[in-house]
């Protein structure tokens, strides 16, 4: 069961550049995690929570 605040809070994180959606090479931020990345990537595309 994925918690609707930490979609919003992985989002807003992701949005203003302080974590990484994927894992990116070379990187050294924080990575959002695996079971919530396509929720997250669908909150940040349409602003609206999917399951």
């Amino acid at each position: 069961m994925l918690k609707d605040y930490l979609i919003k809070a992985y989002a807003y994180l992701v949005k203003v550049n302080v974590w990484d959606l994927n894992p990116v090479e070379g990187s050294t931020k924080r990575i959002v995690p695996e079971e919530y990345r396509t929720v997250v990537a669908k909150y940040v595309a349409t602003g609206e929570i999917t399951s």
